[in-house]
């Protein structure tokens, strides 16, 4: 069950991604634009961001959302599962220091901490002797 929970987190990731890079604006995550209404560089503040950053941002931002919960999936452990929920919490402090920025989109790590933490808490320990546990 606790695995099912984490890869519902990773599909919620790369959804959260594939969403940021299909339909935000440079307003969305450039001060300038939702200051002033324009950005006084190279790009609208209506362009997409894909066309603004490039694909890799993208890539990196759904690396670091869905590796941690991609790792907890695979190894059900109970203390590989906390150190996942422990970066969570990490990407999540990332994403308000950098809140006005590309970056502040990582805090979308905070529901998948969440999620991450009832996944953890629901996790049962195997029983000895028993290291296979599905």
């Amino acid at each position: 069950m606790s695995r099912a929970v984490w890869w519902v987190s990773v599909g919620a990731a790369l959804a959260f991604t594939v969403w940021v890079g299909t339909s935000w604006t440079m307003a969305e995550v450039s001060f300038a634009c939702s200051k002033t209404g324009a950005s006084g560089s190279s790009f609208r503040c209506d362009d997409r961001i894909i066309h603004v950053l490039g694909v890799w941002p993208l890539i990196g931002l759904g690396l670091l959302l869905a590796t941690p919960p991609v790792v907890a999936a695979l190894a059900v452990r109970k203390w590989v599962s906390w150190l996942a929920v422990a970066a969570l919490v990490g990407l999540s402090i990332a994403g308000l220091a950098n809140w006005t920025s590309f970056w502040g989109s990582l805090l979308f790590a905070i529901p998948l901490t969440a999620l991450g933490s009832v996944a953890t808490v629901m996790q049962r320990h195997p029983a000895p002797g028993n290291i296979d546990m599905p």
